[in-house]
């Protein structure tokens, strides 16, 4: 994004303002998992600054093929598993989870999974998420004549 200097809280303004307008519209469904907003030595704040709380993790997502099923592995040690979130948007899975100071957040693009056949599995700190991918053939690709 290029932007001239001064006016990046007005951009940024505009870009949130325009993403809600489009969600009411229907338009589209996004998704915020967590944001950062990077000040830069030297750069001006209308506000003071605020250091950041707790453990804010963005944990790596492992992504293997095991026989014909994906499987999705991270850590987020810490967490009760009802404060696990998981979240598959076309090619990319998002892993959220938040309990007292400890929060963890990650996306990874993945093969999209086909539907209902999610096993997520949490112990001893470890999330695994099992699936089928999305066959060609269920993505909209005619079948071939018999």
């Amino acid at each position: 994004m290029t932007e001239k200097n001064g006016d990046s809280r007005k951009t940024l303004e505009e870009i949130v303002r325009q993403l809600i307008a489009a969600a009411h519209e229907g338009k589209i469904s996004p998704v915020f998992v967590g944001m950062n907003v990077v000040i830069t030595p030297g750069g001006d704040s209308p506000f003071p600054l605020q250091h950041a709380r707790g453990d804010g993790t963005e944990p790596e997502i492992e992504v293997q093929s095991v026989g014909d099923r994906v499987l999705l592995v991270t850590e987020m040690p810490g967490l009760p598993p009802e404060s696990i979130r998981v979240l598959f948007r076309g090619d990319r899975v998002f892993v959220w989870g938040k309990y007292g100071e400890r929060q963890y957040r990650s996306s990874a693009r993945v093969p999209p999974p086909s539907e209902g056949s999610e096993e997520i599995t949490y112990r001893h700190g470890v999330l695994e998420i099992s699936y089928v991918p999305l066959a060609e053939h269920d993505a909209g690709e005619a079948a071939p004549p018999s």
